[in-house]
This record gives C-alpha cells, sequence and structure tokens, in this order.
C-alpha cells in the first residue's frame, strides 16, 4: 500500500512538469517569448525546490513525511492548475517558478526516504516502482496535454491536467506514513560493495568527499534529464514533425524510462548498484551520441527509447547508493543536500539548452556535448560509491 500510494504521488505530481515541454512552444506562439525566457520559469522552480528540500529531508527524519507531502503537493496543484491563466511573463515564473517549485519540492525526497525506511530487501525494486511513477508521466502527458489543447484550448487543457492531478495526489499522500514497531525486518546499512556500512550523521556526509562526487555526478545527470524532457518536443518539432508527432517523443522516452526503472531495479538487487549503472551509463552515451545523427521519427524514438532506459537506470541507482554508502540515520538531510545538486543541475540544464537555441538557432552545442557530460558523471559515481573515503 505504501509502494502504491508513493508511487501515484510521483506520477501524479510530475504530470504538470512533464507536459510543460508540450505548453512551452505554445506559450512562444502565442506571447512571443523565447524558448530561454520560458524554460527559466522551471529552472527557478526546481531551485527553489532544491534549497526547500534542506528543510523537508530534515523535517521528515524527525517528523515523518505526510503532512509536509500532502500540503505540498496539493500547492503544486494549484500552482500549475493556475498557470492557465497567464498573461505576462511574471506570472509564469511566480506560479510555475516559485509556487510550483514549493509545491514540488517534496514529492522525489520524501517517496525516497519513505521506501527505503519501509524495505531492507528488495529495496532496489521497491524503489524503482515509486519513481516509475515520475517517467510514466512522461508517457501520458506529452500526447495528453496535445490532445486537450486541440479539444479546449491550451488554457483549459492545463488547468484540467493540474487540478486533477493535484486532487488525486493529495489523498494519496494522506495514506502515506512510516513503519511501526515490526512492521520492518531490521538490516545493517550496507556499502555498494556489500560490507557493513556506517550510519553516517549530515555532519559527517558534509565532510566527506564522496558525498561531493556522488552530488555533482547527479547535478549532471538532472541537467541532462531535464533538458531533454523540455526541449525534446520543440527539437523534433523542428524537424519538420508536428506537435502531435513530435509530443511522442516524451511518449518514447518515458517508455523507456519505465522499463530501466523496474529493470535496473530488480537487476541490482542481483549483481549490484555499481554493475548495474555501469550498464546504464553505456546507453545513455550511446544514445545520445546517435541522436544528432537520426532525422526520421523512427529513429528519434528508438534513440530516445534507450535514453530514457538509461537515464530512469542510472537515476535509481543513485538514490540506492545513498543509504548503501551512508546509512540511514540522517537520510532525508542527505538526500536533501544531494536532491538540491540534481535541481541546480536540472535548473541549468533546460534554460542553458533554450538560450544556446536562441543564440544559434540549433540544438547541436547542448546536445553534442550530452555524451561527454554522461561520462563524467559515470566517473564522478564510480568515486563516489567507493568502499573508503577520498
Amino acid at each position: 500500500m505504501i509502494v502504491a500510494a508513493l508511487f501515484t504521488v510521483t506520477y501524479g505530481v510530475s504530470t504538470p512538469l512533464a507536459a510543460f515541454g508540450v505548453f512551452l512552444p505554445v506559450f512562444a506562439e502565442t506571447f512571443g517569448w523565447s524558448r530561454g525566457a520560458i524554460s527559466t520559469a522551471l529552472s527557478v522552480n526546481l531551485l527553489l525546490g532544491g534549497v526547500a528540500g534542506f528543510g523537508i529531508g530534515a523535517l521528515a527524519d524527525r517528523r515523518g513525511p505526510r503532512v509536509t507531502l500532502v500540503s505540498t503537493v496539493l500547492l503544486a496543484g494549484v500552482a500549475f492548475s493556475l498557470a492557465s491563466t497567464v498573461t505576462a511573463l511574471w506570472q509564469l515564473y511566480l506560479l510555475v517558478g516559485v509556487l510550483g517549485g514549493v509545491g514540488m519540492s517534496s514529492f522525489y525526497l520524501l517517496s525516497t526516504t519513505t521506501v527505503t525506511r519501509w524495505f531492507s530487501e528488495g529495496r532496489g525494486l521497491a524503489l524503482a516502482l515509486v519513481l516509475v511513477g515520475f517517467n510514466l508521466a512522461y508517457i501520458t502527458a506529452g500526447p495528453l496535454a496535445a490532445w486537450l489543447i486541440v479539444k479546449v484550448g491550451w488554457r483549459a487543457a492545463y488547468a484540467l491536467l493540474a487540478g486533477i492531478c493535484g486532487l488525486v495526489t493529495m489523498l494519496a499522500a494522506l495514506t502515506v506514513r512510516l513503519p511501526g514497531a515490526g512492521e520492518v525486518a531490521p538490516a545493517p546499512a550496507r556499502t555498494v560493495d556489500g560490507s557493513a556500512g556506517p550510519n553516517v550523521t549530515l555532519a559527517d556526509a558534509l565532510v566527506d568527499p564522496r558525498q561531493w562526487y556522488l552530488n555533482i555526478s547527479w547535478l549532471l545527470l538532472g541537467a541532462l534529464t531535464l533538458m531533454i524532457s523540455v526541449h525534446i518536443v520543440s527539437f523534433a518539432h523542428d524537424q519538420g514533425l508536428s506537435l502531435a508527432q513530435a509530443s511522442l517523443a516524451l511518449t518514447a522516452y518515458g517508455i523507456g524510462a519505465v522499463g530501466g526503472r523496474i529493470g535496473s531495479g530488480i537487476v541490482s538487487d542481483r549483481i549490484g548498484t555499481f554493475t548495474t549503472i555501469r550498464l546504464s551509463y553505456v546507453l545513455q552515451m550511446v544514445a545520445l551520441a546517435a541522436l544528432l545523427w537520426l532525422s526520421s521519427l523512427e529513429g528519434l524514438l528508438v534513440s530516445l527509447l534507450v535514453l530514457g532506459f538509461g537515464f530512469a537506470s542510472a537515476d535509481t541507482m543513485l538514490a540506492k547508493a545513498v543509504p548503501e554508502v551512508f546509512g540511514t540515520r540522517a537520510l532525508g538531510s542527505i538526500l536533501g543536500v544531494l536532491n538540491l545538486g540534481w535541481r541546480f543541475g536540472a535548473a541549468l540544464g533546460p534554460v542553458s539548452a533554450g538560450f544556446l537555441y536562441d543564440l544559434t538557432g540549433a540544438y547541436t552545442i547542448p546536445f553534442g556535448a550530452a555524451p561527454v557530460v554522461v561520462l563524467v558523471s559515470w566517473g564522478l559515481f564510480a568515486l563516489g560509491s567507493s568502499r573508503r573515503r577520498a
């Protein structure tokens, strides 16, 4: 029941975010705003959410997840619904950026920390089943948003999409709690190589170089993940595909990510975190290298299918590595720090790609650099997941 509730929270709150890439060209065509300026709203969302995550993680370590989760996801639903009323760019920044950022600050952090505390065995699969909601949102949100825009217009489409998701997400969050005494079999914290690991405090983690290696590794993946998800519809649309066809790019990315989440969760519980993430990094580099050379709809979809698989696998393994390296004593606080790193990268990725497009008229630079960024992230993860402190 906890896995089902957290899956619903993750799916519901991610849907308006996943749909933002479909609404981006609509905002540009309706108001004449640049893609970089529109992408800035999402950057504000991610940065404020990351800052708020510090307090949320610490609060969850002491008080549990329910109250914070309910209040924040409700705020996210209201904020994205009101985005349907915008007439000026500052309103988009306020609603999607500020209010939406605070509202979306808790779902990933509290979902991962809560499910980690419920499961000592099979933790990889449990995490995957919860986090797959994020990726399922990308399967459904793109085509659904495009269909609603055609049927009822973009304003009503955003209001319906965000409003319904906010209500369902809040109801699911009301059922989330931490395990009681005797509900979970105790298990020692483990490092990525299977040996017993310490339950360190936040202060210890902050002076441990491994935390910063993992932080930057996750930052780079956050930048790439959001850059792709926000700009891939525009990338495909610029190649002559219709908006409906281009929105299928998000669907392909989401389908691959669903497979990556569940597949990596199952496999990592058997062959280990590090081996699994090596495979995911290879898939990412191959898919990103191929993306620039593919012009057909079919080739684009296959590349994004593989890319989604690799991205989701790596993200799941990074979330799984944190309790394996640092234990669960201060898990919420430590993940709050790491979450800020991911969000900082996710904030920079879309806006940087948007402004580079505005400057050059193409996505060649940000997409061309992506395979190198993945390689650097891989090296940093290897350092961050080592048994000994560097």
